[in-house]
């Protein structure tokens, strides 16, 4: 506990504090709530995400374009379904990748998309496939030029989509192509990180809980060469938010 201690009064420090916090015990966290709690918490955070969906939609918007999201609020489906073929008419696009969430679905996507020339297709997740699958499907995504997701759950302190990979999601999908289309329901946004987790918590104890999950602030960025900040390196090099209507 004295090395923590030392280790957390140099960080205080180095942040230019004076005020150095005592470390918590690891005994204080390590046992969390039970079942009980953690679905009642999960519960809250949904009832609240409800309940304030326009309001959280809106900090959402503000938060994601400071980011780096190009955000488009859609007045409906149509308008939605137009947007994201704008896209694919611009960047020129001859294959596009999908994800199965049901909002693309509720928009009308798939003929938006082939109406415009190019070619959809969706990737699935690759944990239940042979190699040879997996490969193949490596190869539609890093040869597609955008790619298009809904979400599970976006963040609105921070302007961040929250994605599980999964059957009908390939990480992929939203790293690969240069261009990432995510599609939001109002409904679907939390107000902070400790709503996911939250959220998360009570997926593990109710045995539920994704194998991974992806967080995404914006485009893809680096500044690991001469602290030179580079756009693109590992992801995306643009990103759209696509908000639907409440």
């Amino acid at each position: 506990m004295a090395d923590r201690a030392k280790f957390i009064a140099g960080v205080t420090a180095g942040l230019g504090r004076t005020e150095v916090l005592s470390p918590i015990s690891i005994t204080e966290t390590a046992g969390f709530e039970d079942a009980a709690t953690a679905k009642a918490n999960a519960d809250k955070a949904s009832t609240d995400a409800s309940e304030r969906s326009i309001e959280l939609a809106d900090q959402m918007a503000e938060e994601a374009a400071k980011a780096g999201w190009k955000v488009h609020r859609a007045s409906n489906a149509e308008d939605a379904a137009s947007y994201i073929a704008r896209i694919c008419v611009e960047k020129k696009a001859t294959s596009v990748l999908r994800s199965n969430h049901d909002a693309l679905d509720q928009i009308g996507v798939d003929a938006a998309i082939t109406n415009t020339g190019a070619t959809l297709d969706t990737t699935e997740h690759s944990g239940d496939y042979s190699q040879d699958q997996i490969e193949k499907s490596k190869s539609k995504a890093f040869s597609a030029e955008i790619g298009i997701t809904g979400v599970d759950y976006a963040i609105a302190e921070t302007g961040t989509v929250v994605l599980h990979p999964r059957s009908g999601l390939s990480r992929l999908v939203s790293l690969a192509p240069p261009t990432h289309i995510a599609v939001l329901r109002p409904g679907e946004v939390l107000d902070s990180l400790d709503e996911l987790f939250a959220m998360e918590r009570n997926d593990f104890m109710s045995g539920e809980l994704a194998g991974s999950m992806n967080l995404i602030s914006g485009p893809s960025k680096t500044a690991d060469i001469e602290g030179t900040t580079v756009t693109g390196i590992h992801g995306p090099l643009e990103v759209h938010l696509v908000i639907l209507a409440g």
